[in-house]
């Protein structure tokens, strides 16, 4: 019987778009999932494409116990999360969750900041408020708290920020 899930690789970092390579080079579904993050750059806010979590690569398989000694053979990755006997799959929610993050990710989030704090207006963002545990207004930075593989992780992500509306006088 199939039972094709979403499993998460601990690999070296800075390493993981090789490594999902060799795996969709053996026929793997890989994804590392990517933000455009704002960064200050010579004094101006730039996006440059980030990867959101270091150290990881997601794979798409049908697991059994052989698939562990593929694993060992492709350079760089350290282990399955939960083991090889008994990795944890990625729940349906989760999965669903990886595999859209690249997408709202693309563009940053907007906040907009007023006297009291923040109200989310657009983005990523504004679709998980609920779970926003720290927003960096300095940094353009906010950590949202999720459970991945029934792991709790903090994951920071970027924000543009809505301007006032200017009054006339």
């Amino acid at each position: 019987m199939m039972n094709i899930k979403w499993y998460v690789l601990y690999v070296n970092t800075g390493q993981e778009h090789a490594v999902a390579e060799q795996l969709r080079h053996r026929g793997y579904d890989a994804i590392v999932p990517i933000e455009n993050k704002l960064i200050r750059s010579k004094g101006k806010w730039i996006t440059q494409p980030h990867i959101l979590f270091d150290g990881y690569v997601f794979v798409r398989m049908d697991y059994e116990w052989s698939k562990y000694y593929v694993f060992k053979g492709i350079p760089h990755i350290i282990r399955l999360l939960g083991g090889g006997t008994s990795p944890i799959p990625l729940t349906d929610k989760e999965s669903e969750f990886i595999l859209t993050l690249s997408e709202l990710l693309k563009t940053p989030s907007v906040l907009k900041f007023t006297g009291e704090g923040y109200e989310t207006v657009s983005g990523f963002l504004a679709e998980n408020k609920d779970k926003i545990v720290k927003v960096q207004k300095r940094y353009k930075k906010a950590t949202i708290k999720i459970t991945l593989a029934g792991e709790p992780t903090e994951l920071t992500v970027s924000f543009t920020e809505q301007m006032p509306e200017q009054t006339a006088d």
